[in-house]
């Protein structure tokens, strides 16, 4: 390798963990701020993965710290982090940028599969460990694969080559319970996000070794199974398609519960209104809706369109045998 190269991706890993130890070591003072208060919060995404599985500060960039906390105590953490010169910034959940600029915070109190008493057990198998000189609450191993999944298969609907590295790196150095990981999933209509994606992940790493019973157990067996085996497959790739997501969501619900789910999407509640659309939504509640509205069938179409487009693309192109 030219010697150019190596200074380069020294360079940039060094770049990488400046700014991931800056990241983190505010995100660890936000901590002993929680602590000193009884706020308890899980570590998710990117933040925990990095020391947990990577240990190398460098190999992973970081952009934000992703918290779950307890809905109960959003209003005391919003005063906690304006008293200590966060600022309020306008997104669809709870998010908070540092003073210095260098931190943003996401809080999340609910993951959309689980209902409230999958969350509290969740949040009853969530275990500490050390971060520096905070100890920092995470989720348990099944649990976190099962977010991963879930997260970036059905919420973002985008294969990104972080998803094979954290799942390879979490099922080399953690154990999991691969019976109790498969009755969740069909606990929680996650059965086929996460045979397309452990699927993938095996055809993708040939280092990784899911147990083929795993899989045996997770492939589709009923029709409604097999055409939802075939949107994933032809839509969630390595390719990624903007704004589907919000149809993955949608199309994954309980049997029942996708009527709801439009009903929640097109009169969400004020408290997101106001986290989505800022103080406006207070101001002129029925003007912000109809934009809304209007925006939603905008990108409705749109995404139906590049969806098309990948159908009849995939069409054109030899299939890949799975």
């Amino acid at each position: 390798m030219p010697s150019s190269t190596l200074d380069d991706l020294a360079d940039a890993y060094s770049q990488v963990s400046l700014i991931n130890k800056r990241l983190l070591d505010e995100c660890v003072v936000v901590g002993q701020t929680f602590h000193r208060k009884d706020i308890e919060c899980i570590l998710l995404k990117g933040a925990d993965l990095l020391s947990r599985l990577y240990g190398i500060r460098g190999t992973r960039p970081l952009s934000d710290v992703d918290l779950l906390v307890h809905a109960q105590d959003l209003p005391a953490i919003h005063r906690l982090l304006m008293e200590t010169g966060f600022s309020q910034q306008i997104d669809g959940n709870p998010a908070y940028l540092s003073s210095q600029s260098t931190l943003t915070l996401d809080l999340i109190s609910e993951l959309w599969y689980l209902d409230e008493q999958g969350l509290s057990d969740l949040w009853a198998r969530a275990r500490s460990r050390p971060l520096g000189q905070l100890m920092v609450k995470q989720l348990a191993s099944n649990d976190l694969l099962l977010y991963l999944v879930a997260y970036t298969v059905v919420h973002r609907g985008h294969l990104a080559p972080s998803f094979f590295t954290d799942l390879r790196l979490l099922t080399e150095k953690e154990v999991i319970h691969w019976p109790t990981v498969v009755e969740e999933a069909a606990r929680h209509h996650l059965k086929i996000p996460l045979y397309h994606g452990l699927r993938q992940l095996t055809l993708a790493d040939a280092r990784i070794e899911i147990p083929s019973a795993v899989l045996q157990q997770l492939a589709p067996s009923t029709l409604s199974e097999r055409v939802l085996n075939f949107l994933f497959r032809r839509f969630v790739t390595t390719q990624p398609l903007p704004e589907l997501g919000h149809f993955l969501l949608w199309v994954t619900q309980a049997p029942g519960h996708r009527v709801a789910w439009l009903r929640r999407t097109l009169f969400p509640s004020s408290r997101f209104l106001a986290y989505r659309y800022g103080n406006n939504s207070a101001i002129r509640p029925w003007h912000t809706r109809i934009i809304r509205w209007w925006q939603l069938i905008k990108a409705g179409g749109l995404l139906s369109t590049r969806m098309l487009i990948r159908l009849v693309i995939g069409r054109r192109t030899p299939r890949r045998r799975l």
